[in-house]
């Protein structure tokens, strides 16, 4: 993965509904070099379910700040205008 300064900011690039998307963006973040974090709801870190289709199992994605203008636009690549909530 690319180079992360300690002191940088996290910022969020989306949330999508389910773990399983979230993994497969990580990922693909991932092999650009871009790092990531996926922070999970609670059905899902908790109770381990994992599906794209359960209500109410969002799952945010951060990346550091100067990376997240590249993983916006992988994260739309992948999701091609599904909704999604990205600041």
């Amino acid at each position: 993965m690319g180079d992360t300064p300690e002191n940088s900011r996290w910022v969020k690039i989306a949330t999508v509904e389910g773990d399983i998307y979230a993994e497969m963006i990580r990922e693909a973040l991932g092999n650009a070099g871009i790092p990531c974090e996926i922070i999970r709801s609670m059905m899902s870190s908790g109770l381990g379910a994992h599906s794209v289709s359960l209500a109410n199992n969002p799952a945010t994605l951060k990346v550091p700040e100067e990376y997240a203008e590249r993983a916006r636009e992988i994260t739309e690549e992948i999701l091609g205008g599904e909704d999604q909530d990205n600041d």
